[in-house]
């Protein structure tokens, strides 16, 4: 069977998806130029779910004393036993120290790289595919940027910045894969593909509600075992729901490829 232009831009698509979805790092050997600069200017909770959920990092815990009045006169108590203060140590993070590098096998390098590819190719078709490309082009930017800030920067200058680029290539994320999903059903407008272009849409926002839940429920999960299984099943799941949706879009297989030749002989 012939694999065509347009075959190779589908499949460069749904590969990229997977590929920005799907995390599985790898420790390397490299480590990195400095070690932390810890800071009491903020909460070690604060700076180790910045720093572990972008970098490979570790933290040492220290207990605190925290200490709460008991004034209760009931039953005569004596005034001896009056303020007297009960000591409840708490358990808070007091160091963080870079780990070794990682590197995700399912980079979101490649994965953004292979989403701009097929949407330069699918730019004739509409609108959204060329920002779509821009928007992977920010997306690839953004996550390079945020990989090489610990080379340039360090301390509560890093965890801050690790955050706000965090934040911005989330939401580039998010918005490459509602631009382009949405191309592709704008490629299909006939009323025999209304059920597809449907499910496509649900399962379209369950991508993307697993994605930000993903993201936020790792950040937390830097420091609670439970809390990261929980962000790595919702992983899977969102990755499952990734391949559903393909299987689902490529019902319409016929019509999508019609609509790219139309395009591309048009213009």
């Amino acid at each position: 069977m012939k694999f065509s232009k347009f075959k190779m831009y589908l499949f460069m698509l749904m590969v990229g998806f997977v590929f920005i979805a799907f995390d599985i790092d790898v420790e390397t050997n490299m480590q990195y130029p400095r070690e932390y600069e810890n800071t009491d200017a903020v909460i070690g909770e604060f700076q180790y779910y910045n720093i572990a959920s972008n970098y490979n990092a570790r933290c040492t815990y220290k207990m605190l004393q925290t200490g709460s009045d008991d004034n209760n006169t009931d039953n005569g108590l004596s005034t001896q036993n009056q303020g007297a203060v009960v000591q409840q140590p708490a358990k808070v993070i007091d160091k963080i120290y870079f780990k070794n590098i990682k590197v995700d096998i399912f980079n979101d390098f490649v994965g953004f790289l292979l989403i701009a590819i097929a949407c330069f190719g699918l730019r004739k078709v509409n609108r959204r595919f060329r920002y779509a490309l821009l928007t992977s082009l920010c997306a690839f930017i953004l996550h390079g940027t945020i990989a090489a800030l610990p080379f340039f920067i360090n301390g509560l200058f890093l965890c801050n910045a690790a955050m706000a680029l965090g934040v911005a290539y989330l939401g580039s994320n998010v918005l490459t894969v509602f631009l382009f999903v949405s191309g592709l059903l704008k490629m299909c407008p006939d009323v025999c593909c209304r059920d597809e272009r449907k499910w496509c849409k649900m399962i379209w926002f369950i991508t993307f509600v697993l994605q930000i839940l993903v993201t936020f429920v790792l950040w937390l999960g830097s420091d609670f075992q439970a809390l990261y299984n929980l962000g790595i099943f919702c992983m899977y799941l969102l990755v499952f729901f990734i391949i559903v949706f393909w299987i689902v879009l490529y019902r319409t297989y016929d019509y999508l490829e019609n609509s790219y030749n139309k395009a591309v002989s048009a213009k």
